[in-house]
């Protein structure tokens, strides 16, 4: 005897199919002014918090960075597209993030994890970063008497 199955709930099977030799898109290419990023960062509102919590590796530090770079409104979502693509402007953001973090910490920031979200605001660029790190902390050392 066979067995059959009632339901099938997958697709079948397909014959693979090869690739293009090439794959091509359009692009909208532009090239953003530093000193114009560097003005809204300066400018920029930002509001931090965070704090440490105690974990199998040691203390570990867990915060928030939230800038919100003026910017014309009606310019926001287009500076906010920049934004997320351009790298410069994530890099100045960690910066920001970090300098907010290692002001707020107890200890000297290890190495530093983080996440980036961009995204437009009523008020102007929004930029989000969620960072993590483990607290470099000296340990007491005792020292033989001489």
């Amino acid at each position: 005897m066979f067995a059959t199955i009632p339901f099938v709930t997958r697709p079948g099977l397909a014959k693979a199919r090869g690739q293009p030799v090439v794959l091509a898109r359009q692009m909208l290419l532009v090239r953003a002014s530093n000193a114009r990023w560097r003005e809204m960062f300066e400018r920029a509102d930002i509001m931090s918090e965070g704090r440490v919590r105690e974990e199998a590796q040691g203390r570990v530090w867990y915060g928030s960075t939230s800038l919100i770079l003026p910017a014309p409104a009606a310019d926001i979502a287009f500076f906010a597209a920049v934004a997320e693509r351009d790298v410069h402007v994530r890099i100045r953001a960690v910066r920001a993030a970090h300098r907010e973090a290692g002001s707020r910490a107890p200890g000297r920031l290890g190495r530093l994890s983080c996440e980036v979200r961009i995204t437009a605001d009523p008020r102007g660029v929004r930029i989000d970063v969620d960072v993590q790190a483990t607290l470099i902390e000296r340990r007491a050392v005792s020292r033989p008497a001489p």
